[in-house]
């Protein structure tokens, strides 16, 4: 519901299920709801309690060894960062982004490589560096050789058609 742009429903319904969820949000599978809480947290402005969550989710991926999903929070996290307020900074971002990077690729995880590199690319392109945000979308995208029509990578090529006009 939040990522098809009712964030405020989203939010409320991944509230209430983690809260149901009681002890069992401490598996494994609940890392992911963990994620997208904190993106729909970032989304109506509540970066810090967004942060929060990332860094708890990133703190229990490591305590216990769960790191399937900890690029991606990695990159939520990035994320996070690059929004308006007082806890923007475009270095932590990047720095966030690198770390994204460093996990999927240690995981050969090419999906997570993938949004990672996406939102480095946005960072980039808000710093004006069209030629480094296609770089860096290129270079991920031409590892793949199947999905072309699912959602990152449609989105990943319109962009590298959008920095090369740029």
């Amino acid at each position: 519901m939040a990522r098809r742009g009712d964030v405020a429903a989203g939010l409320t319904l991944l509230r209430k299920a983690l809260e149901l969820a009681g002890e069992a949000r401490f598996l494994p599978r609940f890392l992911l709801p963990l994620g997208e809480l904190a993106a729909c947290l970032g989304e109506v402005g509540e970066v810090s309690l967004g942060l929060a969550t990332a860094d708890e989710a990133l703190a229990r991926c490591e305590a216990r060894d769960e790191r399937w999903y900890a690029a991606e929070l990695w990159r939520i996290k990035g994320e996070l960062l690059r929004h308006p307020g007082e806890r923007r900074s475009a270095i932590a971002a990047e720095q966030c982004f690198d770390k994204a990077f460093e996990v999927a690729r240690g995981q050969g995880a090419l999906f997570w490589e993938l949004r990672a590199a996406i939102s480095l690319a946005r960072l980039r392109m808000s710093q004006s560096r069209p030629a480094d945000a296609h770089q860096i979308l290129a270079l991920v995208y031409g590892q793949f050789t199947e999905g072309f029509e699912t959602t990152d990578l449609m989105l990943a090529r319109a962009m590298m058609t959008e920095f090369s006009t740029s």
